[in-house]
Formats: C-alpha cells, sequence, structure tokens
C-alpha cells in the first residue's frame, strides 16, 4: 500500500475510533512512525515544449477549393479530406533558414545520386516533400514525370511509408528503363 494511503487509513480509523467512543491503545508505537511520510507535492508536472513548425502544406481540391493548411505530412495523411487533395504547395516557414534535418538530407542525397541537379538542396526538398504528399490520381503520371525519377526517388526515400509509395514505386518501374 502506498504511505499516503495508510496514512489516510490510519486517520480514518482514529476518526472512527474517536466518534464511537472507543478507546486506542497508544503505547506502541504505530508503523507510520517507523517511515517518514514525503509530500511530493511541490514536484511541477514538466511540460512539453510545442513541436517546431517548419513547413506549411496548403492542399486544394480539384475544384480548387481549400483543403486544409497543414504543418506536417502526416497531418496531410491524417486529414479527413485526404483523397479529394488534387494539390499541395509546401512552403518553409520554420525560424532561421533552412536547415535540412538528417532524413530529408538522405533524401536530398538519394534524389542527387539519381541524376538531380546539386546545388539547390532546399529547393531540392521541397520539391520531394511535395512529391510525398498526394498526386491526383488522374494526372499521376504526368505530375510524377514532370517532378523526374531523382525526386520520386527522394520521395520514397524520405517517405517509404507515405500512403502512394506503392504507386510512386509502380511508376519508377515503368518510368526506369531495364
Amino acid at each position: 500500500m502506498r504511505r499516503r494511503s495508510v496514512l489516510q487509513l490510519g486517520v480514518a480509523t482514529l476518526a472512527l475510533a474517536g466518534c464511537s467512543g472507543t478507546k486506542v491503545d497508544t503505547s506502541q508505537p504505530a508503523a507510520l512512525d517507523l517511515a517518514p511520510v514525503v509530500a511530493n507535492d511541490d514536484k511541477v508536472p514538466i511540460e512539453r515544449p510545442e513541436p517546431l513548425i517548419r513547413y506549411q502544406f496548403t492542399c486544394t481540391a480539384a475544384d480548387g477549393s481549400l483543403i486544409g493548411k497543414f504543418s506536417s505530412l502526416e497531418e496531410v495523411w491524417a486529414s479527413t479530406r485526404y483523397m479529394h487533395v488534387t494539390d499541395c504547395q509546401v512552403a518553409y516557414v520554420g525560424s532561421g533558414p533552412h536547415t535540412l534535418t538528417p532524413e530529408e538530407t538522405a533524401a536530398v542525397n538519394a534524389a542527387v545520386a539519381a541524376g538531380a541537379a546539386p546545388g539547390q538542396a532546399s529547393a531540392l526538398c521541397l520539391l520531394i516533400i511535395r512529391a510525398c504528399t498526394r498526386t491526383d490520381h488522374r494526372t499521376l503520371a504526368a505530375s510524377l514525370a514532370a517532378y523526374g525519377i531523382p525526386v520520386v526517388k527522394g520521395a520514397l526515400t524520405l517517405a517509404p511509408l507515405a500512403p502512394q509509395a506503392a504507386l510512386l514505386t509502380r511508376w519508377l518501374k515503368t518510368a526506369v528503363p531495364g
């Protein structure tokens, strides 16, 4: 039993004994006297900091209506209207210069290894992230061809379990000769 519970039980017993007129033997030390009770009331719960928002995703439907503005790929993928997304614009909105995370750097490196022009890592990263969002199934082949094989390979490196990863993989198999 926790110390606080034992203490509360002891106080309740004493109160009931006092009300009933029963005499309580206090000649022997109680078990509570042997172990000091330490109150943990002075601890303040530690607050977790808000996650840093690095990107803004502006997703629209086929008719051009706004589906939503999101701050992560996961939010885009979890949207209840995800299947209606036909386009997502991605912008870096973080504080300070756009410094790539290790995962983003790996995706950019995969794209460069596949033939993307090196030099503009930030712009290439934004294009890779955009390719990870959702491409309308009616224009999938044309959209992926516009991104190019390097960007699609970078997208699969960044988000291999993205909702459209299987479609990107299938397109790569048809786009890459041999």
